[in-house]
């Protein structure tokens, strides 16, 4: 009998330890509250709403994972998706083949992460610096481009990915999702993700055994740039066109995902799954907290207790551990 209760003690032990488990409860918890508390949650309609609110968030927040991994971060990304789908926006209205729309606006916001990357490494300034400078540049360069207006744009395959339908499944959940395996892949199983998380655990150790730090933390911004460039696509089809003020709350939001999910604010350590079940987390309370009728500036006080309980969580568990 002691054995067996060892054994399911050791066993629930385990499952806590991984943060992913934990979110996964955390969030099917809350999904049978919000069933019971409402009869507009448990719908297709709202839970695919859900799921589309979540895909812009997680898209960027899995190009987060791998910047803070390294030991980074980027305040940026939601001023570089803006700005990646106004030039696209331009292209389109100015009757350019959509291929080359599409590989223009995502090279606006690679070129915004290249530059982040070498001014972090060369100038060897704090991340937060840099970016957050670089996020006030970009949206200048927006209002300087469209003097706030909306850039409409009617290019039907565009409005596809940000609104359309494959089958029952949202077309931009499902770019999500290959995003998501591709990077959980690329992040666990390739020598790049190993050096992402060698520079961001210990960088001394990492240039000692040959890995060129400022070479990773470059690539880890250009990536970024790379997924912020999909996001502006389907974020331009999905309001039909290009908003200077799409960028939100992106780049909060998005570092939200990455701690909440359990990524190390202090790099060396990433889970992508853990990312996207943050950015769900983070959706979910806001659309529990609307169908509740909550006041929407109790809404925001709420999001940002949830923040602050989940790290203080996860830093009393690391701490039991070591």
């Amino acid at each position: 009998m002691e054995k067996t209760e060892r054994k399911l003690t050791g066993a629930l032990r385990t499952i806590a330890d991984y943060r992913e488990t934990t979110l996964a409860i955390i969030l099917m918890m809350m999904c049978v509250l919000l069933t019971l508390a409402t009869d507009s949650f448990f719908t297709d309609g709202n839970l695919f709403n859900v799921l589309k609110q979540a895909t812009l968030v997680a898209i960027i927040a899995v190009g987060q994972t791998f910047i803070i991994t390294s030991g980074g971060i980027d305040l940026s990304v939601g001023q570089s998706m803006a700005l990646s789908s106004i030039i696209s926006a331009y292209s389109l209205k100015a009757g350019y083949p959509l291929v080359f729309c599409v590989l223009l606006g995502v090279m606006i916001s690679v070129f915004v992460g290249f530059a982040n990357g070498v001014l972090i490494t060369k100038l060897k300034l704090p991340a937060f610096i840099i970016t957050l400078g670089m996020t006030n540049i970009v949206k200048g360069v927006i209002l300087i481009l469209t003097e706030g207006n909306i850039v409409s744009i009617s290019n039907e395959t565009v409005i596809f990915i940000g609104q359309g339908n494959v089958g029952p499944i949202p077309a931009m959940v499902l770019i999500m999702l290959a995003i998501v395996i591709l990077c959980t892949v690329l992040l666990n199983k390739s020598v790049f993700g190993n050096q992402v998380k060698s520079v961001g655990g210990n960088e001394t150790a990492a240039r000692l055994s040959g890995i060129s730090c400022d070479k990773v933390r470059i690539l880890v911004y250009v990536l970024t740039g790379i997924l912020c460039g999909i996001a502006a696509i389907i974020v331009t089809g999905r309001v039909n066109g290009g908003n200077p003020n799409s960028a939100g709350t992106y780049d909060m939001d998005s570092i939200a995902a990455v701690i909440v999910g359990g990524t190390s604010l202090t790099g060396g350590s990433g889970t992508i799954i853990g990312t996207v079940l943050g950015a769900l987390l983070m959706i979910l309370i806001r659309n529990g907290l609307v169908l509740l009728r909550v006041n929407i500036y109790w809404q925001t006080v709420a999001v940002g207790m949830v923040i602050i309980v989940v790290c203080a969580i996860d830093a009393f568990t690391r701490s039991r551990k070591e």
